[in-house]
């Protein structure tokens, strides 16, 4: 082993086996003195390791020998000095008694010889406790001390219990008395507050500091701004609701299921029939009981299952199944929080926030996602995002244009069908044909006869309004031999022949030569009859593309864009060419070829679809015809100085908008947000800050001793009259009038006694009464102006009055058995000695509760008794009570003395 490490474990197992010695001591010499004895002494009461049983056991029976030992002396002790024998004790264990008692004896005959009980004669019995205290003592002040000294005390605490003085024995050991007063027979054991416990004391410290982990000292501590049921955490600094039921500090039943709360649980009734292991159910309390209750009566038990499921789990046919804990609003807290939706697990459940809400940790709440400023939208490019609570419209920019109209579900343009709504403008000849975004006019060809009319429709597509003789350039010749014949009669003659064709003798339109009746072309052309019509042939042979001159003499470029006989589509652009054209496409457009037509067309380049982002981040893309358009997100503007027209910059709110929080506003990318000031409390439109009224809303945890004083932001304590602020600005001190200089005096009269109270004092007057005079060495006691007395005066009147003055703040805890606030005692040698308590005068207003008899109470014990206070008094009031004891010989009275109480209870309960 390490020579360090084994020196590290030497020292602790010195310092386990002191604190081992002394718990075993302890619990020995309290076991003497409740038992009086130190047999079946247990050990189990002392968490002791199974290494140190044995020394603890040995350590438990020295010292209660001890104890044992040291009771049998004060109990042989008390014999000699009533004259008792010292051998009728033969019952005892040890020779203590008899020892002691006989050691007494010779004390009291050496006092009564006169004799200096330290002299070097009796140096062999000056170590003897028994004869010291037997013949040191002198029995004529024993009276004084008894009776004087302990009831003229005026050192009294708070709760009317006096202090102790410290013990030791020749060897400097502490010496425990009845009490085991560890803390006070050791000083500054602890920093602020020492208490006595079982084992051995235990620190605590003064309101407003914390007990460090040494245990011993004391740190001041932040106060507790939490409310019940809240803790605070140092890291988040925010109060966070305590989980009663994960923690299992809760107080439910076994039949009842634990249900945290904000702030609290509640316990339900769950009328299960499965109990954990070592429990039954009864379905006549529908509960879970103890196994060990089957054995006094059997008949009490039901069949008990031994098989048991882990929490979130419910035993049914035999298997453990999962509690779905969304199904009830009881068995989940999710509702707790608005817009927050419960998801069952196995074996538990999980609170999330419904779609487009998310929860903010800060604010505890779910907050509506806007879905348009992270881009979050499937939104079209000509559409614009709006956000809503909880989701977000679509809202088209731009309109559907002619022929089509915008459909409000789907959000898509539809074609507007003009001949079905009879908006087209075709005249009554023609018929109507709907195309996509418009409509074409069909002109018709009518047959006549003389009982029936037909209606065809002609193929291809004629404009509506075309003029006849549109393609006949020059007029027309009719042939003489035709317009000789006369149909004048003729029904035919009635009828028309198209443009190009006349109608013969025989009634039948026929084609018209127009190159042989009269040449419509130029001299440089060659003149082409066709059916109905001519077409004229240049001389002059020119390329694809190309056409003659006028003249004739040479070839020049044909303008198809300008002439129309191009075949670009209706969006493409076409650009003339030396002997041809070419069709593009405007800009933002590309090329797209149709599918079934093979033809081209133009379509608009959706920019915002590409990869390459022409937009940042901080705006949305809108694709337009041709091109695009960055807007700016909410939160962000374009600048009019900047010539790119796509930045968008953020908006500063805090600066640009004066006043757009009432305290603090923090801007941050793309938006802002309010804050408030230590003390405030954001409001609920997120701007304005509401002052937080400390006072009021931590009222459960006591802010200030005295009064709580809101202030804008903060709070501030205040004290009573009388009190003062202490340094922590939350306690009050009392301010101790009797303790001012000799300049400063509060109670200036000769006899006047003055007592500090809790935020006051009072000024007692000792007026003794006839025949007593104030004793020069104690202020508070009057004794007889002449010590000469006779008859039955000498036993019936006092022989002397104390005034003994006792503090209480208002509503002191009483525990069930009283408190003790005095103790008189008196001499030994007497047979018997009687008290007798009453009330002299109370002084209270009206609304204060006055004491009764039943407020006090006396609890003699052989020569002493001790006043009990058994119920709390309201304050303030004054009370006078008067205590005399009468000491009794043979049953006739020997002497008698007076003890005045003089009770002031305090205003406040601090």
């Amino acid at each position: 082993m390490d020579v360090h490490c084994a020196r590290e474990l030497i020292a602790g197992q010195i310092y386990n086996i002191s604190d081992y010695i002394r718990k075993c001591c302890i619990n020995g010499l309290r076991h003497a003195r409740t038992t009086a004895s130190c047999t079946n002494i247990d050990i189990a009461p002392i968490i002791i390791p199974q290494l140190w049983l044995g020394l603890c056991h040995s350590t438990l029976k020295v010292c209660c020998s001890r104890e044992l030992d040291n009771q049998n002396c004060e109990l042989g002790r008390l014999a000699a000095l009533d004259g008792t024998r010292c051998d009728r004790e033969g019952n005892l264990t040890s020779n203590s008694y008899a020892t002691c008692c006989r050691s007494c004896q010779i004390g009291l005959a050496v006092k009564a010889s006169k004799v200096n009980c330290k002299d070097p004669l009796f140096s062999f019995l000056s170590s003897i406790e028994s004869y010291r205290a037997c013949c040191y003592e002198d029995l004529d002040s024993t009276v004084k001390s008894d009776i004087g000294k302990k009831i003229t005390d005026n050192s009294i605490t708070e709760d009317g219990e006096s202090q102790l003085d410290s013990e030791e024995d020749m060897n400097g050991t502490i010496v425990l008395t009845d009490d085991d007063d560890i803390c006070g027979k050791i000083e500054n054991l602890c920093a602020h507050i020492c208490e006595n416990t079982i084992d051995a004391y235990q620190c605590k410290c003064h309101p407003g500091f914390m007990l460090d982990n040494n245990n011993v000292t004391c740190s001041p501590m932040q106060p507790n701004i939490c409310p019940s049921g809240y803790n605070l955490d140092k890291l988040e600094n925010k109060c966070i609701d305590i989980d009663e039921c994960r923690e299992n500090i809760h107080e439910c039943k076994l039949s009842q299921y634990c249900h945290n709360t904000k702030g609290g649980y509640h316990c339900l009734n769950v009328k299960a029939k499965d109990c954990p292991p070592g429990y039954h159910y009864e379905s006549e309390y529908d509960e879970c009981k103890d196994d060990h209750e089957c054995k006094d009566d059997s008949s009490k038990c039901t069949a008990v299952k031994s098989q048991s499921c882990e929490s979130g789990f419910i035993l049914k046919n035999g298997s453990c199944t999962d509690i779905d804990e969304c199904s009830h609003s009881t068995l989940n807290h999710c509702h707790i929080i608005k817009h927050q939706e419960c998801n069952n697990t196995m074996g538990g459940y999980s609170c999330h926030c419904q779609a487009g809400f998310n929860l903010d940790v800060t604010q505890n709440q779910c907050i509506d996602i806007n879905e348009c400023s992270i881009n979050n939208h499937n939104c079209l490019p000509t559409q614009r995002c709006d956000n809503t609570i909880g989701s977000y419209i679509c809202t088209r920019l731009q309109s559907c244009g002619t022929g089509y109209t915008l459909n409000a579900q789907t959000g898509h343009c539809d074609d507007d069908d003009e001949c079905a709504l009879r908006t087209h403008n075709c005249p009554f000849n023609y018929d109507c044909h709907n195309t996509k975004g418009s409509f074409r006019c069909y002109r018709k060809s009518t047959t006549s006869s003389t009982t029936t009319t037909t209606s065809t429709t002609v193929s291809p597509l004629e404009p509506a309004r075309r003029a006849n003789n549109s393609r006949y350039p020059y007029p027309l010749a009719v042939h003489p031999d035709y317009s000789s014949l006369s149909y004048a009669n003729s029904p035919i003659s009635r009828l028309d022949c198209s443009p190009g064709f006349y109608r013969n003798n025989l009634g039948a339109c026929v084609d018209i030569n127009e190159c042989v009746e009269h040449n419509p072309c130029g001299n440089h052309q060659r003149c082409i009859n066709t059916n109905g019509h001519f077409r004229c042939e240049s001389l002059l042979q020119c390329s694809a593309g190309y056409k003659s001159a006028v003249d004739g003499k040479l070839c020049i470029d044909i303008d198809e864009c300008d002439t129309g006989e191009h075949n670009c589509g209706e969006k493409q652009i076409c650009r003339n060419r030396n002997g041809g054209y070419v069709c593009t496409c405007p800009i933002g457009h590309e090329l797209k070829r149709l599918g079934s037509s093979g033809g081209n067309t133009c379509v608009d380049i959706n920019e915002c679809s590409l990869d390459q982002r022409v937009c940042p981040s901080n705006a949305h893309c809108l694709n337009t015809i041709g091109s695009y358009y960055c807007e700016c997100k909410a939160g962000f503007q374009k600048k009019p100085d900047n010539n790119n027209d796509t930045q968008c910059f953020d908006i500063d709110e805090c600066s640009v908008v004066p006043g757009l929080c009432q305290q603090k506003c923090v801007n941050f990318w793309g938006g802002y947000r309010c804050s408030c000031n230590s003390g405030y409390q954001l409001g609920q439109d997120n701007r304005t800050c509401h002052d937080i009224n400390e006072c009021e809303v931590h009222k459960d945890y006591k802010l200030c001793m005295g009064f709580c004083i809101n202030t804008p932001g903060s709070y501030q304590c205040s004290c009573p009259r009388g009190y003062l602020l202490s340094a922590d600005r939350n306690t009050c001190r009392d301010i101790d009038e009797c303790a001012t200089d000799s300049n400063n005096q509060v109670c200036t009269g000769r006899n006047d006694i003055c007592t500090n109270t809790r935020g006051s004092y009072k000024c007692t007057t000792i007026n003794c009464p006839y025949g007593y005079t104030i004793d020069p060495d104690q202020k508070n006691r009057c004794r007889q102006n002449s010590n000469f007395c006779e008859g039955e005066d000498c036993y019936t009147q006092p022989s002397a009055y104390t005034y003994n003055f006792i503090t209480f703040v208002s509503k002191l805890i009483i525990a069930p058995e009283g408190r003790t606030i005095f103790t008189l005692r008196g001499p030994l040698w007497y047979d018997n000695i009687d008290f007798d308590l009453k009330i002299i005068r109370i002084q209270a207003t009206n609304h204060i509760e006055r004491a009764t008899d039943k407020n006090f109470d006396t609890l003699k014990n052989n020569n002493q008794v001790n006043v009990l206070l058994k119920k709390s008094l309201e304050g303030p009031q004054d009370i006078e009570l008067e205590l005399s004891m009468t000491v009794f010989t043979n049953g006739m009275p020997r002497g008698k003395s007076v003890a005045k109480l003089f009770l002031f209870v305090s205003q406040h309960t601090f």
